[in-house]
């Protein structure tokens, strides 16, 4: 049975312990930090956590314009960021699972 690319994206971006632990921690900060009454230093640090891509995307939204500035545009950007950023953590850990490459010269 093969497996099909989702499947194998779902594997490298849910399948280990590094990115498990890196969208554990941005759910558990954007849950602290939600809301009027949340926690902002914990809303900071789940901004933080998605800055490299986040901060891409949302560069790209602001210069739309204001009609692309909505609430569901940042919170897709932010979970767009942390599944994007939790895959790439997906392939560091199965790079360095499968050990330096050898040529066999």
């Amino acid at each position: 049975m093969r497996s099909g690319p989702v499947r194998t994206f779902a594997g490298t971006t849910f399948g280990n312990w590094l990115s498990r632990a890196y969208l554990g921690s941005a759910v558990l900060l954007l849950l602290i930090g939600a809301g009027d009454g949340g926690n902002q230093a914990a809303g900071v640090f789940a901004l933080m956590l998605a800055v490299p891509t986040g901060a891409l995307l949302l560069s790209v939204v602001n210069s739309l314009g204001a009609w692309a500035q909505t609430d569901a545009s940042m919170w897709c950007i932010l979970a767009f960021s942390y599944v994007f950023q939790a895959w790439l953590l997906g392939l560091v850990v199965r790079a360095v699972r499968r050990g330096p490459l050898r040529a066999d010269l």
